[in-house]
């Protein structure tokens, strides 16, 4: 597996970046095809409901001021 680094970008250089998602195939897909999807992928598995319970909304902190 090959190294990867994090690189920082403000909020407008994130908004300039071009958007790679397929819409067409999102739009196209059922439930069970997203679900299936989500399941397949270690790094972002869903919620659970018991999980989904316990989750809280945190305020984020102003950065803008930097």
């Amino acid at each position: 597996m090959s190294e990867t680094s994090i690189t920082r970008i403000t909020l407008d250089e994130a908004k300039k970046l071009e958007d790679l998602t397929d819409s067409e195939r999102v739009n196209s897909m059922s439930e069970a095809e997203i679900e299936a999807n989500a399941l397949s992928d270690p790094d972002n598995q869903p919620l659970s409901p018991d999980r989904l319970k316990k989750v809280r909304r945190i305020k984020s902190k102003d950065h803008s001021r930097r």
